[in-house]
């Protein structure tokens, strides 16, 4: 005589062993979890959609609204417990890392770094910007999210006396005041901080600089699921935002030195921003 199928004695085993309800739940529950899973995967991609469909037309619609994912909260889980003992350097977007590097300062930061003045980071990190930033400025205000950062700065600027530590809940800054700041700075840090948080930080940009100060900020430039933990933003999207808060966008670039170099790889962007001259 044959024997009884697979499942069939599977059936048989939990009915011996647990009851009829249990025996008949069992497998109710595999194709439902089965089916449950699909249709996460389903509604992941939908979700995606959505955003992308959003981001090109430069809107914080309903998606945008309803994403929970890269909150102030998972961004202070995760970069307090980070490695930063390369200082930040493994986000190097090249095989060449110092002459990238040397590029960015070159390029994209000395050209708008004001000689003097008040000077903002938001995001510095292992501090890897913020050195260039503490020679230039008669005051560096180092923003972020987690203490082990600020207390990395910290280390690295002993021995300074014109520099200042904010922790941010994750986009206010109350402690910086109106129309102070000449120029921020940010860079490897918008690209993984949520939409809904970057309006926010945008508008505390706004506050913060004095009439025709300047900003330069690296956040993601169209939204995809590769590259890492990053952010659904997108360049048009950043650049409505900006101007809804009253910040002029003069540029937005993702290469320079005739596309030697760039942020182009995950299909970042670097936007310039300028508070209007009374």
């Amino acid at each position: 005589m044959a024997r009884p199928p697979r499942r069939m004695r599977l059936y048989h085993a939990r009915y011996r062993d647990f009851g009829l309800l249990y025996a008949t739940l069992a497998p109710i529950r595999s194709v439902a979890t089965r089916l449950s899973r699909r249709l996460a995967r389903v509604a992941e991609a939908i979700e995606a959609r959505l955003l992308t469909i959003e981001g090109e037309r430069g809107i914080l619609g309903p998606a945008h609204e309803a994403y929970t994912g890269h909150s102030s909260r998972e961004n202070r889980a995760v970069w307090s417990a980070w490695d930063w003992s390369r200082g930040g350097e493994e986000w190097n977007d090249t095989d060449r890392p110092a002459e990238w590097r040397e590029s960015v300062i070159e390029h994209v930061l000395l050209p708008h770094l004001p000689d003097g003045g008040a000077v903002l980071e938001i995001g510095p990190g292992g501090g890897r910007w913020s050195g260039v930033l503490q020679l230039r400025a008669d005051k560096l205000v180092l923003v972020d999210v987690t203490e082990r950062a600020l207390d990395l700065c910290r280390e690295w600027f002993s021995g300074a006396t014109n520099v200042d530590y904010v922790l941010t809940d994750g986009a206010m800054m109350p402690s910086v005041d109106d129309a102070s700041i000449h120029f921020v700075w940010s860079f490897d840090t918008f690209v993984h901080i949520a939409p809904l948080d970057i309006a926010d930080y945008l508008a505390e940009i706004s506050r913060v600089l004095k009439p025709g100060g300047r900003a330069v900020i690296h956040h993601s430039g169209r939204f995809q699921r590769r590259g890492g933990w990053r952010s659904p933003m997108t360049a048009r999207l950043f650049e409505r935002l900006a101007r809804d808060r009253g910040l002029a966008v003069t540029r937005q670039f993702d290469s320079w030195s005739d596309g030697r170099f760039g942020v182009r790889t995950y299909g970042d962007v670097i936007t310039v921003l300028e508070s209007p001259s009374e």
